[in-house]
This record gives C-alpha cells, structure tokens and sequence, in this order.
C-alpha cells in the first residue's frame, strides 16, 4: 500500500481554511467525501467519529503534524486525505506547538490490517529527512501527491 492508494489528489488540500481542530478535520472529511469514489458516507458521521477518537488521545504528533484517525462502520475501504494549514491549529500535540499538517485516515473496522498500513506508510514518511519541510513548501495538490510518490520511492530502497 502506498499514500497515494489511499489518498486521491482530489483529497490533497494544499490550503486549509479552517481556524479549529473540528473544522479541519470537517473539511478533510468534506474532501475525501467527494474525493472516494463508489463510498457514500455522512461528513458528519465520519468528522464525529474522527473527534470522537481525538478525546482519547491527540493524533497531534509534535513537530506540526497529527495524524487524526478513525474506524468507521459505515465504510468499505481505507480512505485519506491531506490538508495543510498555513497558520497552524491547535491539535494538543505532544510538544503544544501548532500543526500545520494534516493526514486524515478513515476506514471500516474489518479492514484493521489495511488501516495499519495506511498509519504506517504515513508515519514512515513522515520520518523522513525534509519531507515535512517539502510539504509545506508545495503550492499545488499536484506537487503534494507528486512529493507523496518521491516519498515512496525513497522508502523502497
């Protein structure tokens, strides 16, 4: 599995408009609505179940990025999306900095093992030298699902 398996240029938002976590992850979800292809689901039901998660625990991982994640009954496959926030939002990320990066990732309850590897292929670029840097540097979803693709090539070797 690779990031742009599971998330379309359609789901790249390069600039975020909303001020708040709810309204972020709103307009992620919003996104990736009309982004999949062949899923119906309710924006409300999903952006519920992705805050509802957030109470557990924050998906903000430090160094301006989080990573919001769900299970989600009414699914059928593993869906993400991006978003990048120019002034950054607060995610009650571990080191209470703002995040500027956002990988949403959304999938049914019977799809764990995919939904693993979804959280994992983005962890793993995100680790990676510069890539965060790259991101916040794109001006077009192409140039962010574009990076996505180097990212992967680079994780191969």
């Amino acid at each position: 599995m690779r990031l742009t398996d599971f998330i379309p240029r359609k789901a790249i938002l390069p600039s975020l408009k909303a001020a708040n976590k709810k309204a972020v992850i709103t307009e992620l979800v919003t996104a990736l609505r009309k982004a999949a292809d062949g899923e119906k689901f309710a924006v409300v039901e999903v952006a519920e179940a992705v805050l509802d998660r957030e109470k557990i625990g924050s998906t903000g991982l430090g160094a301006g990025v989080a990573v919001p994640h769900a299970k989600i009954e009414s699914l059928k496959g593993v869906l993400g999306a991006f978003g990048r926030c120019a002034g950054g939002v607060d995610f009650n990320s571990v080191d209470g900095e703002p995040v500027s990066l956002v990988f949403l990732i959304v999938a049914p309850p019977q799809k764990n093992e995919e939904y693993l590897q979804a959280l994992q292929k983005t962890m793993r670029a995100i680790k990676q030298p510069n890539v965060c840097k790259f991101l916040r540097a794109a001006k077009t979803a192409k140039e962010i699902e574009d990076l996505f693709r180097e990212t992967e090539e680079v994780a191969k070797v």
